[in-house]
């Protein structure tokens, strides 16, 4: 395959007489060269890449930096291929087979934005009755190809000019030649304005399918409700018509007296009808909303029982922060492209795996619904497994079990972490975090979850890279946002030695700083929200032991040993990481005190007690990078548990764990 000077020369006047287009910098374009026809012989394979080289200096008005290489046909893995990828912005794949056709394949490495291209592929035949031969046609692909690799930037910026009069969130300023955010006035870049742009374009939502999907939820709800009718009966407090008047009036909102995992499976069911909404092309608010009406339909649907206000938090929000969450880490995961990305992505939210599948068969594009879930992402998400050893305080001797979780944090802003100066607003979802942890002591084990959602947040950074090619400056994120966490620490249910502490962190106020000097990267990170606790009290045991009745208490706390309250909770992390070694501290302080209204059965309250309860957990921590994707983790907890009852204060209980975890980064 040769091109002539008279091919060269047609294609450079073809760009010549083009616009001018601005060039960001130089592009890196990785060329792999196969021959089926004769793959050991490189004659035919060194004229291909000669030709590549000729055509990308003729057209580029920019530095294009070409690698170009032979691989081995015969051979199935090219292992070399993926340590490459890092280093180029586009995989060009070039290969002849046995009839001299020839198959090329474009591979977009850095993808930035959802419409940016994924593949572009042709196929070159021999055609004598074809006036353009396979080499000019071949040359004319290849050409059009470094055109737009080289000048990328310019073409996303010509097509802002054009369609920034239909934005209703950023302009252009002819005279100054720049991007404007029409709210705050600031300058954009061309990513940023091109990343609004694109948010802007409306969601294919799926209102039927969202409909049927939550319609088989509540219908099966309803029926394993009616199913364990014996167990559910003992709730009810009204007849049909009596039950949804009073709803109506107020009368019948009340908080419930329904055992601790009955409502862990409120916040399940949260979590479903969200992802359900979420993966359907609604977004977070719309999402929320979604989770919002379909709570409050269950609980008219269960009309013989009260409107639960507990419900109506836990599910709704409890929902929203987990399967914000999920829906965040399983998009970047499935970006990843893995197979065990996909595995871990579609489990943790299954309403995404199911509408991925649909669109996929009915459009092709698994992402028809829910374009938003192939933007790009910057995240750190891990799965650990070890052993821990722990000392509760209502136990003589050290327990050693397995513990197993996951920790995940994602970032939705664009260019997070990377050079750049930049200042911007950031309206849907800027970032998320999520631990699960569970150990294997008695029972079900002790279960930790604790789940944070930034809805909205400001973001202002200045990065660049000093003489070593190490970023140096800052990242800063402040934001508002809502939370969840779980701490189920104790023993057999309503046993002396249970203990659980859950919030809903219903709004409150987040903060992240990233700073990086001679290496060194160091993160922390700060949160306070405003609470709904559920809480065995700490100093319940204690209250009984002298000669306080749980019968003269609240529903709630009478009948399961735990009350409602409010509280707040305060969040915080701090780490330093340098090449392979990383250390840091993680704080949880919650307090609650209980709530004394709206309670099933209040009247039955004599001599209601007050409650109040504190959990603080202390937690450090090194990990040895291994590899890089298998690291070691050594971290040492402590938790503190105290209550009080009327003033009075119980003794503190204090809980220490060491654990050894292999962390597998994906």
């Amino acid at each position: 395959m040769r091109l002539s000077l008279w091919n060269l020369l047609f294609l450079c006047l073809a760009v010549v007489s083009s616009p001018a287009l601005a060039y960001a910098g130089p592009t890196k374009v990785l060329v792999s060269v196969g021959d089926l026809k004769e793959n050991y012989s490189l004659r035919w394979r060194k004229d291909t890449c000669a030709m590549i080289h000729a055509i990308a200096n003729q057209v580029s008005d920019a530095a294009v930096n070409i690698t170009c290489r032979s691989f081995d046909t015969q051979n199935f893995l090219d292992k070399s291929l993926m340590q490459l990828k890092d280093d180029n912005s586009y995989h060009l794949r070039i290969m002849r087979d046995q009839k001299d056709t020839v198959d090329v394949d474009v591979t977009n490495w850095q993808r930035h934005h959802e419409t940016d291209f994924t593949n572009l592929r042709w196929k070159f035949k021999k055609d004598s009755n074809n006036n353009v031969t396979q080499n000019e046609a071949f040359a004319k692909a290849m050409a059009n190809f470094f055109v737009f690799a080289s000048n990328e930037e310019s073409f996303k910026a010509g097509l802002l000019v054009n369609g920034a009069a239909e934005s209703e969130q950023i302009e252009y300023d002819q005279k100054n030649g720049i991007f404007l955010d029409k709210s705050t006035r600031t300058i954009l870049s061309i990513d940023q304005a091109y990343s609004i742009y694109e948010g802007e374009s409306e969601r294919k939502k799926n209102y039927l399918r969202t409909g049927i999907e939550l319609g088989v939820m509540l219908s099966s709800g309803m029926a394993l409700y009616y199913k364990n009718l014996a167990y559910n009966k003992q709730d009810f407090d009204y007849s049909l018509g009596d039950g949804i008047k009073k709803k109506f009036n107020g009368e019948a909102i009340l908080f419930d007296d329904n055992d601790k995992f009955a409502n862990y499976g409120h916040v399940f069911a949260g979590v479903l009808y969200y992802q359900t909404a979420r993966s359907n092309g609604f977004n977070s608010l719309e999402s929320f909303l979604v989770s919002f009406a379909s709570s409050a339909v269950w609980e008219f649907m269960e009309y013989h029982e009260v409107f639960s206000l507990n419900d109506q938090i836990m599910t709704p929000i409890g929902g929203y922060v987990i399967g914000e969450a999920s829906y965040q880490i399983s998009c970047a995961l499935l970006a990843k492209g893995t197979t065990m990305g996909k595995i871990v992505g579609y489990g943790i939210n299954p309403g995404l795996a199911l509408n991925h599948a649909i669109d996929k068969m009915q459009t092709g594009d698994k992402y028809a619904s829910q374009p938003d879930c192939k933007k790009p992402r910057w995240s750190d998400i891990s799965m650990y497994i070890g052993l821990e050893k722990n000392q509760k305080p209502f136990e003589a001797a050290k327990d050693n079990t397995y513990v197993l979780g996951m920790n995940a944090e994602v970032v939705n802003i664009a260019n997070y972490n990377k050079p750049g100066k930049e200042s911007q607003l950031v309206y849907d979802t800027a970032m998320v975090k999520a631990l699960l942890e569970k150990n294997g002591g008695d029972g079900l084990g002790d279960l930790k979850i604790i789940a944070q959602v930034t809805m909205a947040a400001y973001n202002k950074k200045n990065l660049e890279l000093d003489s070593q090619g190490q970023l140096r400056g800052y990242d800063l994120i402040l934001g508002i946002g809502s939370g969840t966490t779980w701490h189920d620490r104790g023993g057999p249910k309503k046993s002396d030695t249970e203990d659980f502490y859950g919030t809903i962190n219903i709004l409150g106020a987040t903060a992240r700083a990233n700073i990086f000097y001679k290496g060194v990267n160091i993160q922390a990170e700060f949160g306070f929200y405003g609470d709904f606790a559920m809480v065995k009290s700490w100093a319940l045991n204690d209250f009984q032991g002298n000669g306080g009745s749980l019968e003269e208490q609240f529903g709630v706390v009478r009948k399961r040993g735990y009350y409602w309250g409010l509280g707040t909770t305060t969040l915080a992390a701090l780490s330093a990481e340098r090449g392979r070694i990383k250390a840091g501290y993680e704080m949880q302080m919650s307090s609650a005190t209980d709530i004394k209204d709206r309670h099933r059965n209040q009247e039955d309250a004599t001599n209601p007690a007050d409650f109040k309860d504190s959990f603080v957990s202390h937690r450090v921590y090194v990990k040895f990078r291994i590899t890089q994707n298998l690291s070691f983790q050594l971290s040492q907890e402590m938790i503190v548990r105290q209550g009080s009852v009327n003033g009075q204060e119980s003794p503190k209980g204090t809980e220490h764990r060491t654990m050894g975890t292999l962390v597998y980064l994906f």
